[in-house]
C-alpha cells in the first residue's frame, strides 16, 4: 500500500469521478487510511484553486473569530468574565483557536493570575480530549523555570469543557517579536535559555513537538516560557508511571510548517525524536537572527507547502544575513540539517554550542558535509535516489548502448551534437555530484563512450568531439589517479581535432597546447620539461592577447615556478603578478580562476620563509572565499590550514592552535579523514600543542601523524 502523501499526489489531479472510484478502492482495502486521504483530499479541494497558505489562514482567524465572540453559545456567552471555572475566575480572553480558547483567570487561595486554556465541547472529540489530557500529564513531568508550570485540570461541569490553568506570562510576546529589540549576543543568550527548557523535558522523556516563536513567550521582565505541550509525545521507551503515549495516528500530520522537521512533516511517528524538536529550535534560531521565517509559503497552496517541508532544506542563514558570523551560520545549518543524524544529537548539545559561541570558544558545528545532504536528498527522493545508486552501476553498459543507438541518428546531426553534450555537460555533473570523484571509472567510461558516440556520429573532428577529448584530457589531470601519459595523449587528440575544425589558433586548439606543456612537465624527465619550458614561452605571447582562453593565467604560473626552480624571484614575481592581473582584468577581482592565480605568489612567499607576507595575502583570499560563499572549496580549506602553518612560523602559537584546529575539522568533513591534505594539519597541530606546552597531548592525539612534508 502506498503512504498517505503518494496516494494524494495520485488523487489530487484526478477528475471527482475518477477520484471517488479510486478512493473507494482505497478505503475498502485500508478504512483508517481512506479515511483520512478523504478527509485531506477535501481540505484540499474545498480550497479556491488559487487560494495560498496565508489566506487560508485569515479566513480561519476571521470565522474563528466571528464565532467565538457572535455565535449562540459562543466565548461570550458562555466564559465572560466573572465567570468561575475549576475554581478560576475569568478575566479576559487573551488567545484563541479553532479548538478553544486561552483566558487570563484568577486563582483566590494561592491568590495568583494563571493562564486558563479551554477547550471547546462541540469540537472536543475523544481524540482531541485525551490529547488535552496528555498536554496537562506531560506538564506534570516537566519541571522548569523556563517552562510553564501547571497548576490544575479538570472539566467544566456546566459546559462539560476540559481546562488546564497553567502559569500566567504577565506582558507576553513571541520570542520573536521581543528579539527584535535586542542585539544579537542577547538574541542568542535568551534563545539559549529556550534550548535548555525543551532539553529539561526531553530528560523526563517529553517531546515538544510543535516549537516555534508563537510558543516561546517572553514576560514583561526578560523571563523566557516555553508553552503548549499539547502536541508533546513521550520518548520512545521512556517510562513513567500513569503516562500513556500521545494518541497520534501514524501518517498524521502535527505542528507548523514553517518550523517542521522533514520526517515529522511526512508523517514517519517513528523517526520523530529529539532531534525533530533539535529541527524545530533550529528553525526559530533562524527566524531570531534573519528575522524573517526560514520558509516562505505565502504563494503556495497548503499542499504545495506540506511538500515544500518534505522535500526542500532549510536554507542557509549567510543567505539571508551575509555578514553573519560563521559560527551562528554553521550552528543553524547543523541544527536544521535535513538528515537527523547530522543534527545535534539533543538540545542539551545544541544550548552548549551556543555557549561556545557566545564565549569565543570552538563550537562543535560542522556544516553537514556532501555525504549526509545525499542521505538528506535520499530521504527526500527515495525512488530517484534507488534509480540514481543503480544507474551507477550500469553506466558503463548505458553509455557503450548509447553509442549504437547514435549511429542510427545520424541524419540528424544536430540531435546527435545535443545527445553528445548533454551527457559531458549534464549526466556526468550529476554522477559527480553522488559523490564520485573525477577518476571514478564511471565517470571516466562516460566520458569516454561520450567522445565514441562523438566520433561516429559527428566525426573525429568536430568541434564538439574536440571539446570532449579536451575533457578527458583535464581529467587525467585531476584525482588520486592522475596519468600524465594518458592527459598528454587526450590533449594531442583534442589538438589535432580543433586545429582541423577550427584552425590552431582556435580557443580548444590552443587550451589542448597549455594541457600537452602541464602533461610534458608532469612526466618529469629532462627532456619532456624542457620541452614543456619551450612551449608555454611560445604560448604565452599568444595567450596574453586572448581574452577568451581560461588556461592562460595557469601557463603563466608554471613559467613562474621555473623561475623559482631557478631561483630567480624577480622573474618568477613577474609571471604571477602577470597571472592574477590577468585574472582580474577579464575574470574579476573576486572570481575563483583570479584567486587560484593570486596563490602562485601565495606559494612563492611560503617557499622563501616570507610568513608575513603570505599571512596578509592568506586573510585576503580567505576573505573572498567567504565572501563568495566558498568556505568549503577545496582552495579555501588549503588556505585555512596554510594561515595556521603561517601563524605557527611567526610564533603565535595560541592563533595557531585555533586556526589550525578549525581547519582540521573544516578538512576532515569536506575533503575527507584519511587525505594528505589533514595529515598536513594535524602535524602542524602537533608541533603548535607542543609548542604551547601540551606536549603529551600532542603525542596522545596525533602520534599516527608523520611531521614530514609540512
Amino acid at each position: 500500500m502506498q503512504s498517505l502523501e503518494q496516494l494524494f499526489d495520485e488523487l489530487a489531479p484526478l477528475h471527482s469521478s475518477a477520484r471517488a472510484r479510486r478512493l473507494e478502492e482505497i478505503q475498502a482495502e485500508n478504512p483508517a487510511l481512506g479515511s483520512r486521504l478523504a478527509a485531506l483530499l477535501h481540505e484540499d479541494t474545498s480550497l479556491d484553486v488559487g487560494a495560498t497558505v496565508s489566506g487560508v489562514f485569515e479566513g480561519l482567524r476571521e470565522f474563528t473569530q466571528d464565532a467565538l465572540l457572535h455565535a449562540p453559545g459562543g466565548v461570550h456567552r458562555l466564559f465572560a468574565p466573572g465567570t468561575v471555572v475549576g475554581g478560576f475566575t475569568i478575566v479576559r480572553m487573551i488567545g484563541q483557536g479553532g479548538a478553544g480558547w486561552v483566558f487570563e483567570a484568577k486563582q483566590k487561595t494561592p491568590s495568583r493570575s494563571v493562564a486558563l486554556k479551554i477547550l471547546r465541547a462541540d469540537l472536543a472529540t475523544e481524540r482531541l480530549r485525551r490529547r488535552f489530557e496528555l498536554e496537562a500529564e506531560h506538564l506534570a513531568i516537566v519541571d522548569h523555570p523556563h517552562i510553564a508550570s501547571i497548576y490544575a485540570s479538570g472539566t467544566d461541569a456546566t459546559t462539560a469543557s476540559p481546562w488546564i490553568a497553567t502559569e500566567f506570562v504577565p506582558g507576553a510576546r513571541s520570542l520573536a517579536e521581543y528579539a527584535r529589540e535586542l542585539p544579537l549576543r542577547s538574541r542568542v543568550r535568551l534563545f539559549r535559555d529556550a534550548c535548555v527548557a525543551v532539553a529539561s523535558a526531553h530528560a523526563k522523556g517529553v517531546l515538544h513537538r510543535d516549537l516555534k516563536p508563537t510558543n516561546i513567550l517572553v514576560s514583561s521582565a526578560a523571563q523566557l516560557k516555553v508553552i503548549d505541550f499539547g502536541l508533546a509525545r513521550l520518548v520512545e521507551g521512556a517510562a513513567h508511571a500513569g503516562v500513556q503515549g500521545a494518541a497520534t495516528e501514524a501518517g498524521e500530520i502535527l505542528g507548523t510548517l514553517i518550523y517542521m522537521s522533514p520526517e515529522q512533516c511526512r508523517g514517519d511517528n517513528k523517526s520523530v525524536d529529539v532531534r525533530s524538536d533539535v529541527f524545530a529550535l533550529g528553525a526559530v534560531l533562524y527566524e531570531l537572527l534573519a528575522e524573517k521565517a526560514p520558509r516562505q509559503f505565502s504563494q503556495l497552496t497548503i499542499h504545495g507547502a506540506i511538500r515544500a517541508v518534505a522535500e526542500q532544506p532549510i536554507p542557509r542563514l549567510r543567505d539571508a544575513v551575509p555578514g553573519i558570523a560563521e559560527d551562528y551560520d554553521a550552528i543553524v545549518a547543523m541544527a536544521c540539517a535535513d538528515d537527523p543524524a547530522a543534527r545535534y544529537a539533543s538540545a542539551a548539545d545544541f544550548a552548549a554550542d551556543l555557549q561556545r559561541a557566545l564565549d569565543g570558544d570552538a563550537i562543535h558545528a560542522r556544516v553537514p558535509s556532501v555525504a549526509r545532504r545525499l542521505r538528506g536528498w535520499a530521504r527526500r527522493h527515495p525512488a530517484l535516489a534507488a534509480v540514481s545508486a543503480t544507474s551507477i552501476l550500469v553506466l558503463p553498459a548505458l553509455c557503450a548502448g548509447a553509442i549504437f543507438i547514435a549511429l542510427d541518428a545520424q541524419a540528424d546531426r544536430a540531435r546527435a551534437e545535443q545527445l553528445s553534450r548533454r551527457l559531458v555537460d549534464q549526466l556526468i555533473p550529476a554522477v559527480k555530484a553522488l559523490g564520485m570523484t573525477q577518476d571514478a571509472p564511471a565517470v571516466r567510461a562516460i566520458e569516454r563512450a561520450a567522445y565514441e558516440l562523438s566520433v561516429e556520429v559527428n566525426g573525429a573532428n568536430a568541434e564538439v568531439t574536440a571539446n570532449l577529448a579536451l575533457k578527458q584530457a583535464f581529467e587525467w589531470m585531476k584525482g588520486t589517479g592522475r596519468d600524465p601519459a594518458k592527459s598528454l595523449e587526450w590533449a594531442t587528440i583534442a589538438e589535432e581535432s580543433a586545429t582541423q575544425s577550427l584552425g590552431a589558433d582556435s580557443k580548444i586548439s590552443l587550451e589542448a597546447r597549455c594541457v600537452q606543456a602541464w602533461s610534458l612537465q608532469d612526466l618529469k624527465d629532462e627532456a619532456s620539461v624542457e620541452r614543456a619550458k619551450s612551449m608555454l614561452r611560445e604560448l604565452v605571447e599568444v595567450l596574453e592577447t586572448r581574452d577568451d582562453v581560461d588556461t592562460a593565467s595557469d601557463c603563466l604560473g608554471a613559467l613562474g615556478q621555473y623561475a623559482e626552480d631557478a631561483d630567480d624571484a624577480p622573474l618568477a614575481l613577474q609571471y604571477y603578478t602577470r597571472a592574477s592581473d590577468r585574472s582580474t582584468r577579464i575574470n574579476g577581482p573576486r572570481a575563483e580562476l583570479t584567486v587560484q592565480a593570486r596563490s602562485y605568489t601565495l606559494e612563492m612567499y611560503r617557499k622563501q620563509a616570507r610568513f608575513a607576507e603570505a599571512l596578509v595575502e592568506l586573510d585576503a583570499l580567505l576573505a573572498i572565499q567567504r565572501a563568495e560563499g566558498r568556505e568549503h572549496k577545496p582552495w579555501t580549506l588549503m588556505f585555512e590550514w596554510q594561515r595556521g602553518h603561517a601563524l605557527a612560523r611567526l610564533d603565535r602559537a595560541v592563533e595557531a592552535e585555533e586556526q589550525l584546529v578549525r581547519a582540521e575539522g573544516l578538512v576532515r568533513d569536506f575533503i575527507g579523514p584519511r587525505t594528505t591534505m589533514r595529515n598536513k594539519v594535524r602535524a602542524v597541530l602537533r608541533d603548535v600543542l607542543t609548542a604551547n606546552g601540551r606536549g603529551d597531548e600532542a603525542t596522545r592525539l596525533w602520534a599516527d601523524v608523520s611531521l614530514t612534508g609540512t
